[in-house]
């Protein structure tokens, strides 16, 4: 059982590769696009919210100094006491969260008023030059410091410089010098930082959405590749073990552990006449009850055993069954196999052997006693005509004379008939044509068929050649419609002489409608001296059977009580 269990059966071309699907390369490629896709409106909405804030941002500095360079303005003309006026303003706009610093410097960047964090942004020569040539406003982001920068020129009216100066302490400037303020707001850009991370954590979260999602789909895909490959290979290899089972010329019939019948491959329907969807499903006792011993208490492989049953039309069936469990991967019975060979041809061989055997036997025998019987046979054939010749020789001695003879030369006739079963010659092969023997044979047997008033019908195929002995072969044919025609007891009998081929073989055969044979007398029919007629020698058929075998060929009988007899000879061609 365990080396049964452990062995590794190789199952031919039936290993499928795994291959892309269309499906798989579909998701793959959406995947991908929706990727490509997130990623380019992620940026381009970054992009996009950057250069929002960059305008808002713009506006509202733009904003503040205007209102800065309007407050200064007002704020000196009516300013009438002592301090500074123009940090008092600062100061209040710088209250603004979203204001970092605000600053004044002269045109060489040196601070002149910073309310605010102490941020210094530098500005380079070209972006200076820019704002006093042109009076151009000049931002900067600078997303380290998360700043956004403004300067332009300080508009703030034209005494405010000198009277800054003033304030200061810082002396008057020159006459036709013109001092140049530059004011510098720095923005907060922290709302819109956190707007944008908001926003990256948004495009990061739909990126990951679709990966799992594509991830998931592309594993459910390959899921389903692996279970429609191996469906695939499941369904291979069934139809391989199906052909295995169909092909092996033995009836296997499978039960489960209640001895039902679970499956049965095509022999044993044909072994048994039955169909499997008749007895699917059915104890085997009841769906084969004229073969309850199939079944035997000890299931082994190594077990075999004879017996006979009867199928659905009562023929017997010599068979020769064997018995095997099936096993689960948990080594648990679930099952047995049976393996029933019909041994009907070989039985039939064993008797033609058997037959074979005998008449060689009987053969020499005959030959022996045919020799020792034939020479006084021809002494007293001599002296009975000798004695029926005489002139005194009375009517009644010349009647016994003459019987006499007759029943010498019948004996002699047998004599022949066992001389030439023990020493057939050997067959003398040539081109014959079915319809030149059939025509021979009729002719010969011309008499006979009207003398019992029978109908004889040739049909098939009379064009039909092969190789083999014209005479013998026309001993065969006279030899069994000479039994046809003794198996018809009344006039009106019909006798069908047919001839038929396939590639190989040439069968010739002599149906009558007569008493047909029991299967005792069949078993008998080729067995020499055996005849159902008291005319006969019981040598034709044995004689027949020997010839046919010197040919390569076989007889095929078919006969019921009542119904007629087929006999079939099979010839090579």
């Amino acid at each position: 059982m365990d080396n049964i269990k452990h062995k590794t059966h190789v199952i031919p071309h039936l290993n499928k590769s795994f291959r892309f699907s269309r499906a798989v390369i579909g998701l793959l490629a959406a995947t991908l696009t929706l990727g490509i896709i997130l990623i380019v409106s992620t940026l381009q909405n970054i992009n996009r919210a950057e250069l929002l804030m960059e305008k808002i941002l713009q506006d509202k500095g733009e904003t503040i100094m205007r209102a800065v360079e309007a407050g200064s303005r007002a704020t000196m003309r009516h300013h009438m006491g002592s301090g500074d006026p123009l940090h008092t303003l600062l100061t209040e706009y710088a209250k603004d969260k979203d204001i970092r610093f605000i600053s004044i410097s002269d045109a060489n960047g040196k601070i002149l008023r910073h309310i605010g964090e102490e941020v210094r942004v530098s500005l380079t020569e070209e972006e200076l030059s820019k704002i006093f040539a042109a009076d151009t406003l000049v931002t900067k982001l600078n997303r380290e410091n998360g700043l956004f920068y403004l300067a332009k020129i300080f508009q703030a009216g034209p005494d405010y410089p000198r009277m800054y100066m003033r304030f200061m302490h810082m002396g008057m400037p020159h006459q036709g010098q013109t001092e140049k303020l530059i004011l510098s707001i720095g923005l907060l850009t922290e709302q819109f930082d956190i707007a944008r991370q908001q926003d990256v954590r948004h495009a990061i979260f739909m990126g990951a959405i679709i990966f799992l999602v594509g991830t998931a789909g592309l594993y459910f895909l390959f899921l389903y590749q692996k279970v429609r490959i191996t469906s695939s290979n499941l369904a291979d290899m069934k139809l391989y073990t199906d052909n295995i089972i169909e092909s092996i010329p033995v009836a296997i019939i499978t039960l489960d552990a209640a001895d039902n019948i679970v499956s049965c491959n095509r022999n044993t329907e044909e072994l048994f006449g039955l169909q499997l969807p008749a007895i699917q499903g059915k104890n085997i006792r009841t769906a084969l009850p004229n073969c309850t011993s199939l079944i035997s208490e000890t299931c082994s492989s190594l077990y075999e055993s004879e017996q006979e049953c009867v199928d659905s039309s009562g023929k017997r069936i010599p068979l020769r069954t064997s018995c095997s469990p099936l096993v689960d991967n948990e080594d648990k019975n679930i099952g047995k196999v049976l393996i029933l060979r019909d041994m009907s041809a070989i039985k039939e061989m064993e008797i033609q052997l058997e037959r074979s055997r005998r008449m060689a036997a009987l053969g020499k025998m005959a030959a022996g006693i045919a020799h020792e019987i034939r020479n006084p046979l021809g002494t007293l054939r001599g002296f009975a005509q000798f004695f029926g010749n005489q002139p005194d020789t009375s009517e009644e001695s010349k009647d016994y004379s003459r019987l006499m003879i007759s029943e010498i030369d019948r004996l002699n006739q047998t004599v022949s008939g066992l001389l030439q079963f023990s020493r057939p010659r050997d067959p003398e092969p040539e081109d014959i044509h079915i319809d030149k023997l059939f025509d021979k044979t009729v002719s010969m047997m011309a008499a006979d068929f009207a003398n019992k008033m029978i109908d004889l019908e040739i049909r098939g195929n009379r064009g039909i050649q092969l190789k083999a002995d014209p005479d013998l072969l026309l001993q065969v044919l006279m030899n069994l419609i000479k039994n046809s025609i003794n198996s018809i007891s009344s006039s009106g009998g019909k006798i069908i002489l047919a001839c038929r081929d396939d590639d190989h073989f040439a069968t010739i055969s002599v149906t009558d409608n007569g008493c047909g044979m029991s299967n005792e007398i069949r078993e008998k029919m080729f067995d020499p001296f055996f005849t159902t007629i008291r005319s006969g020698t019981g040598l034709g058929l044995a004689v027949s059977h020997q010839i046919v075998e010197q040919h390569g060929g076989s007889f095929e009988v078919q006969t019921e009580p009542d119904a007629g007899t087929s006999i079939s000879v099979h010839l090579p061609k």
